[in-house]
């Protein structure tokens, strides 16, 4: 949830889905596949994880009329360099939330700044 809309990415097709009170539901196609939270910020969004392999990848892409255009891919880390592992994640408006073990402390990813 952003303010008074909400962002998802509804299996299987994983379309990214905006849910705003005020208006009909709006939606972008989308390749990226399995992601565990999505952040978005004006036409920017960033999508966090995904199966297998691709459990700690960071896909930032850009919202057109009708898609998501995915611009960059990598892996997200931890401020000391290695990928979070087994982690806890939540994302809200323009942040993604991350809790890797030992469950202590969150990092946070924020697409606006």
């Amino acid at each position: 949830m952003s303010g008074t809309a909400a962002w998802a990415c509804p299996y299987t097709d994983f379309p990214l889905v905006e849910i705003r009170p005020d208006r009909l539901v709006r939606v972008w196609a989308n390749r990226v596949r399995g992601a565990k939270a999505v952040a978005v910020h004006g036409k920017r969004v960033a999508f966090y994880g995904g199966y297998g392999e691709e459990r700690d990848r960071l896909a930032h892409g850009e919202l057109t009329e009708t898609s998501v255009e995915t611009k960059e891919v990598g892996l997200l880390t931890l401020p000391n360099g290695p990928a979070p592992g087994r982690r806890r994640v939540v994302s809200r408006g323009s942040r993604i939330y991350v809790q890797a073990e030992p469950f202590t402390a969150w990092g946070v990813f924020d697409l606006s700044s």
